[in-house]
Parts: C-alpha cells; sequence; structure tokens
C-alpha cells in the first residue's frame, strides 16, 4: 500500500478543508515548496497534491507550484483540481507526473471518459456524498450508479479510483471501511482511500483491507500521525 502525503493547494499556500467547504479553512503553510521538502527529509516518498482552486474554477491554477513540486519528490506523484482536458492531461503527463485524477468532466462527459482509454495514468476521483457522485469541487451530484460508472472505468482502462468520502474529510473521524468494502466488490481496480484517516491504526487497517493507497491528510499537519510511523506501513 502506498502511503500518499496529502497537500491541498489555495491561494497560493498549503490548506486543509473540511469536508470540502472553501469556508473551513486551515492554512498549514505559506510555501508549499518548502513543506514538502520538510516532509520528505522526514520520509514521506509520495503525494497527493490538489490543485482546490482549479477545482473550483474549472480550470489549472497552481500548475507551476505543482511541477515545482514534482522537482522535489523522487516517489510517486499524483495531482487532481481543475483538470477537465486532454491538454491539462499532457501538460502534467509532460511533468512528471504519475497519476492524473479527473472527476467532473470524466462523470459529466461521456464521450472524454471514453477517450480516457489513450492515457495509462488517469485516477478517476469518485467522490461521494452520502453514497452519490459529486463533482465541482464536492457541489453538484451527479446523475449516475456508482456501479455503472465502474463499469465504464473497468472497460476504459483507468488506472485507479481515488475514493473520498466527503462526509469524512478533514474531520478526522476515521475512514469508511463499509463503502470501501462495498466498492472493492464492485471493482477489480486498484483503490485510493480518500477521507477520515485519524490514526496509525486506521493506517493499518487500510493497508490490511488490501486498497492500493490511502490519502494522509490533516491527521498527519496535526500531529496525529507521524510521517516516519505511517511509512513503516508503506509499499
Amino acid at each position: 500500500m502506498k502511503a500518499l502525503f496529502a497537500m491541498d493547494l489555495m491561494d497560493g499556500k498549503c490548506v486543509r478543508l473540511k469536508k470540502g467547504d472553501f469556508t473551513q479553512v486551515t492554512v498549514y503553510s505559506d510555501n508549499p515548496a518548502a513543506k514538502i521538502e520538510e516532509m520528505v527529509k522526514r520520509g514521506a516518498r509520495d503525494f497527493h497534491i490538489i490543485d482546490l482552486d482549479g477545482a473550483r474554477t474549472g480550470k489549472r491554477v497552481h500548475h507551476e507550484t505543482i511541477r515545482n513540486i514534482r522537482e522535489r519528490v523522487t516517489g510517486y506523484m499524483e495531482v487532481g483540481g481543475g483538470v477537465r482536458d486532454v491538454g491539462d492531461i499532457k501538460y502534467y503527463s509532460e511533468g512528471g507526473l504519475n497519476g492524473i485524477i479527473l472527476g467532473t468532466r470524466a462523470l459529466e462527459d461521456d464521450v472524454f471518459f471514453e477517450g480516457l482509454g489513450t492515457f495509462r495514468n488517469i485516477i478517476l476521483g469518485l467522490d461521494l456524498y452520502e453514497g452519490k457522485p459529486m463533482a465541482h469541487g464536492w457541489k453538484t451530484t451527479i446523475n449516475k450508479d456508482v456501479q455503472e460508472i465502474l463499469v465504464t472505468a473497468e472497460r476504459v482502462g483507468i488506472m485507479a479510483i481515488l475514493c473520498t468520502s466527503i462526509e469524512r474529510d478533514g474531520m478526522l473521524t476515521g475512514p469508511d471501511y463499509e463503502g470501501l468494502k462495498k466498492l472493492a466488490v464492485m471493482t477489480k481496480l486498484p483503490i485510493i482511500a480518500s477521507g477520515g484517516v485519524t490514526s496509525i491504526d486506521d493506517v493499518k487497517r487500510l493497508k490490511d483491507s488490501g486498497v492500493w493507497a490511502t490519502i494522509l491528510g490533516k491527521a498527519v499537519y496535526e500531529g496525529l500521525i507521524k510521517i516516519e510511523e505511517a511509512i513503516t506501513y508503506a509499499d
């Protein structure tokens, strides 16, 4: 299992939100690149970087910062937020990003979704609120069945599914183990678990559950999970 250390970018800063609410912001650093370097020195290898302003506006905002961060990371790194077209995918692919997360455009545009088979580094962002897919920075409900989405993802050749429990994101209430278990039954694709990871016991349990990766965010920034300990459970 990969331990993906999260960084959300907004207004040029490293932040965390509660349940994706842009009015509930905690700033952890005014210098994202320096924060990444600090985490790398403590042993972090793999990263999950989200352009929150990009997710909200529908276009890349922090792309230069993200490529700057990529130069400081030697391990796996994935990016999301504001990725809406082939140009965005190519931009980040050429910048050395291993995984590119698409949610909104893929879920709203069937033709675009089918065309993603051209690439081999696409992660489908499946952001769920009360079991329903959400888009546009978690503000809009997508009227599609989760099973139907997963079947298409497998056929197209999506690399992995990033499943985020919106109710738990940034809340430190523990992962949605039951939801992840149901998802694993519905698809053979690798699953990245996101939302609610609070303790090192959560990391252990997620590793035992067989997920391909887990996102470690607020709990790391708040000191509830130590990077040095988390990486002992990472591949």
